[in-house]
């Protein structure tokens, strides 16, 4: 064999375990095994499938808590978490968030209620989850009772009712006429509370509900003096009356926000956020309460429905970053 010959050969062979170990190099990896020594089949996956990630939100709020108010405190909603749900809603964006405010006369008299839905509403749209076409971001229907307490909405009729809103997130605000009186147990206001929420998870299972405690009243008292007109010994009769800050609302508030909280809901403490003793106080001498001492201006009722709007979205805000 000549050199050349030699030479050509060896040149063959040293490219042809190149060319092998190249081929060897591009050889898919096996599958990790199974428990029982076998390749795992691949699992096929599908983007589409999955839900999208939630987006930070950031709302664009300011306080709406007067600046004259004594011992107010931080407006949040205690137990967040349990709103977590209605958040998902809103960011999904595959339909409105369904709102149901249910309540007394303080709801009956729409403007509570209507502050509350017009501020969420223009925080979404601010925020950009609800478009002008209204196809997603919020529906709010407000039901309210003169007079009532949580056991007038047991009956049929209002079952109905609030069976037909389907909602996601019912607002609880009752209270004011259960502690309106000295008469108030706190034991008797569990019970019916109990009652009613077993109600309201009968006609809506999925809901979220955040119950609020009532802005406080005051209660008149009477009095009866007899006065001598100095003529043959008559006396006439003087009657008076006046106003003293309702004791039970105190009393009122704490039940409610420990009932919300040993049922796992969340609940916004209206009473001592804007002052606890001092609130009923505070809306009157901001000229917020009407002469009966237990209802509110409008303006009153606004200020409140826009801080229990603001704690929502705050609530919404924070859940977002979590």
């Amino acid at each position: 064999m000549t050199r050349n010959s030699l030479y050509k050969r060896c040149s063959a062979l040293w490219c042809a375990l190149m060319l092998s170990l190249w081929c060897a190099a591009q050889d898919i990896l096996p599958h990790r095994l199974n428990a029982d020594g076998g390749a795992a089949v691949p699992q096929a996956t599908d983007s589409c499938t999955e839900l999208p990630p939630l987006r930070c939100l950031t709302f664009e709020t300011a306080s709406s808590m007067p600046a004259s108010f004594r011992n107010r405190k931080e407006n949040t909603i205690a137990n967040t978490a349990a709103l977590r749900p209605a958040l998902d809603i809103v960011l999904r964006g595959e339909r409105p968030l369904r709102v149901l405010h249910l309540g007394d006369s303080h709801v009956a008299g729409k403007a509570f209620p209507n502050a509350v839905e017009q501020t969420l509403r223009t925080a979404f749209r601010k925020a950009e989850v609800m478009p002008d076409d209204g196809s997603a971001g919020l529906s709010f229907t407000a039901i309210g009772s003169n007079g009532a307490t949580s056991e007038r909405f047991l009956s049929d009729s209002y079952r109905e009712r609030i069976a037909a809103t389907k909602a996601d997130l019912v607002i609880v605000s009752l209270g004011t006429n259960e502690a309106h009186g000295m008469g108030y147990l706190e034991s008797v206001h569990e019970q019916q509370l109990s009652a009613f929420l077993e109600m309201m998870r009968g006609v809506l299972p999925e809901a979220m509900f955040l119950f609020t405690t009532p802005p406080g009243d005051y209660l008149k008292q009477v009095y009866v003096n007899y006065r001598s007109t100095g003529r043959g010994g008559k006396r006439r009769r003087v009657v008076r009356s006046a106003f003293r800050p309702n004791p039970m609302n105190g009393r009122c508030a704490a039940c409610i926000t420990a009932f919300a909280r040993d049922h796992d809901l969340a609940s916004w403490d209206l009473y001592n956020i804007c002052g606890g003793e001092a609130a009923v106080r505070n809306w009157i001498a901001a000229g917020l309460m009407r002469p009966d001492r237990v209802h509110y201006e409008p303006q009153g009722y606004a200020i409140q429905g826009k801080l229990l709007a603001e704690a929502l979205l705050r609530c919404f805000e924070n859940a977002g970053t979590q």
